[in-house]
């Protein structure tokens, strides 16, 4: 079984009209959608438009700058999760709290870091997806203890041999400084590095701030739309085979 998946750190939403256009054009549809900074608002018209589609989505608030005021405080934003119903069926989710940081809450003064944990069946098969953002105004350190809440919570859903594990997201964590105790630490943990590749540019200066971890499964074809100008990250196209 196969599902062709996007992951992606959308700016706060600011593009998210042309987003729209560009994930669903030419009836080339995802089976499962990954988004972080995604503004959620009731009124909504891009999930509406999810759910004309015959998708559903899960959402996680999260922290969001109150500055630059141009950012919308009506709405909350956070990771938001969507998969097609046709071809994935949810368990449950669960909102992972991260916490914060002084520095974090000197610029982010709403709420606090998530990750959105779904549990798939896919036919006869349980598929785990942990939707993060990860703190940005803090060491390497904090982010690694951050990412160890979520595999701890992804340990409590049983044995983790049982199912398969995919941890993905903006976890904030350079390639430019010492990527490899990233890869190092979570290979502790079975799980395996999909790619290798700028995703952010911050001035000029690329970087891979973006991850896919996954276990007991395969991702395979990863893509990145470096030329997509939606948002300062790019996003991430891939298959998830089980």
């Amino acid at each position: 079984m196969e599902l062709s998946t996007v992951a992606y750190n959308i700016h706060f939403g600011k593009k998210l009209e042309l987003i729209e256009k560009w994930l669903f054009k030419n009836k080339d549809y995802p089976d499962l959608i990954f988004l972080q900074e995604f503004p959620f608002s009731n009124t909504s018209t891009f999930l509406r438009k999810l759910e004309e589609l015959g998708y559903d989505y899960k959402f996680a608030p999260s922290s969001f700058l109150t500055k630059p005021i141009r950012i919308k405080r009506k709405h909350i934003y956070g990771e938001l999760t969507i998969y097609k119903k046709s071809q994935v069926k949810l368990v449950s989710s669960h909102t992972i709290k991260l916490g914060t940081n002084f520095l974090e809450k000197r610029f982010r003064v709403h709420g606090e870091k998530t990750s959105l944990l779904t549990i798939f069946k896919v036919k006869n098969k349980k598929l785990v997806i942990a939707n993060s953002h990860l703190v940005a105004y803090a060491p390497n350190s904090r982010r690694i203890n951050q990412i160890t809440k979520i595999i701890k919570k992804v340990r409590t859903l049983g044995d983790h041999t049982e199912f398969s594990t995919v941890i993905l997201g903006d976890f904030n964590y350079t390639s430019r400084i010492r990527q490899k105790n990233l890869i190092n630490f979570m290979a502790r943990f079975n799980l395996t590095n999909a790619y290798r590749a700028y995703t952010h540019k911050y001035f000029f200066i690329s970087q891979q701030i973006d991850y896919v971890f996954f276990d007991r499964c395969e991702v395979k074809n990863v893509k990145i739309g470096k030329k997509i100008k939606y948002s300062d990250h790019y996003p991430v196209k891939f298959i998830i085979k089980l």
